[in-house]
C-alpha cells in the first residue's frame, strides 16, 4: 500500500485538519466538526476507517480505490488512533460511526434535512428508522430498504432519488458498503451518503452493544469479540495483530520518509 492517494476532495473552501494514515487523508476533528464537515459539502461520500478497513485495503484493491476516491475519511477506533501516534500525530477525536453518527442525524433534524436508510437483513433498516423516529421526532426518515434483495442498483437507486432523501446511510459491512456507493454514488441524489457498518443492527437492538464504560477505555472490539467469538475472531484476534505489525511498520518507514 503506497503513501501516495488521491487528495481528498472539497468544494474549494474547506479547512478540515487532515492527518495521512497508511497513505490514507483522515479527518483530525472533534464530533461537531466532523458533522459539520459532512453536512457543509454540496455533494459528500465519506467512509470510516478502523484497524479492519486498513487490513481489508491491504488485500482488496477495489476497497483501497473506494477509500481514496472518497470525499472524507473518518477515524474510528483505538487501533487508528494508536497507528496515529506512533507517527508522532494526535487525532482530535475518535469519529466511530455509531458515536458520530446520532449526533449527524440530530443536526439533520435540525436543519430540516431527511434520511434513507439502506441495509441490513429484512426488517431491520425499518426498525432502525423506527428507533431513530423514537430519539429525534422532527428526523425526517424518506425510507428504509434491506441490504440484500432489495439493493440491487434497478431497485434501490430509484427508491432512494424518488424519496427525496438529503443522507443515504448504508449499512452492508467492508467492504461491501464502500464498494457499492463508490460504484452508484454518480447516479446517487442525496447530498451525503457514507457507508455505517453495523449501526443498523446497533439502533435496532439486534446487536447489543458494549457498555459505557467499555466503550471509554476503548475496549469495544473486545466486547464484540465476547458477544460473537466465532465471527469476530479472525476480526479482532488475528486482524488486530497484523494490523499492529502494520503500524508499526508504517511508522518505521516514515521516519525514513519510504512508501509502504
Amino acid at each position: 500500500m503506497s503513501q501516495q492517494c488521491h487528495p481528498v476532495r472539497d468544494d474549494g473552501n474547506s479547512t478540515d485538519v487532515l492527518i495521512r494514515l497508511f497513505g490514507l487523508p483522515l479527518l483530525s476533528a472533534s464530533e461537531a466538526q466532523a458533522v459539520g464537515a459532512l453536512l457543509g459539502r454540496a455533494k459528500c461520500r465519506a467512509a470510516f476507517v478502523n484497524a479492519h478497513c486498513v487490513n481489508v485495503a491491504y488485500r482488496n484493491p477495489a476497497y483501497r480505490r473506494a477509500l481514496d476516491s472518497a470525499d472524507l475519511l473518518l477515524p474510528d477506533g483505538a487501533g487508528i488512533d494508536l497507528a496515529a501516534r506512533w507517527q508522532g500525530a494526535r487525532l482530535a477525536a475518535n469519529l466511530n460511526g455509531t458515536d458520530l453518527c446520532p449526533l449527524l442525524l440530530a443536526e439533520a433534524a435540525r436543519r430540516g434535512l431527511s434520511v434513507f436508510l439502506l441495509g441490513g437483513q429484512a426488517g431491520v433498516a425499518a426498525d432502525a428508522a423506527n428507533a431513530l423516529s423514537r430519539s429525534f421526532p422532527d428526523l425526517r426518515i424518506a425510507g428504509t430498504l434491506d441490504g440484500f434483495a432489495q439493493a440491487t442498483p434497478e431497485v434501490a437507486i430509484p427508491t432512494i432519488n424518488d424519496s427525496g432523501a438529503d443522507i443515504l446511510l448504508v449499512a452492508m459491512g467492508v467492504p461491501l458498503q464502500d464498494l457499492w456507493l463508490a460504484q452508484y454514488a454518480p447516479a446517487l441524489r442525496p447530498r451525503l451518503v457514507m457507508g455505517v457498518g453495523a449501526l443498523f443492527d446497533f439502533l435496532a437492538g439486534r446487536v447489543r452493544r458494549a457498555p459505557r464504560w467499555i466503550r471509554r477505555i476503548r475496549m469495544e472490539w473486545a466486547w464484540r469479540l465476547a458477544m460473537e467469538p466465532r465471527r469476530m475472531f479472525g476480526r479482532y484476534v488475528i486482524g488486530n495483530l497484523v494490523f499492529l505489525w502494520r503500524a508499526r511498520r508504517a511508522a518505521r518507514l516514515a521516519k525514513t520518509g519510504q512508501d509502504l
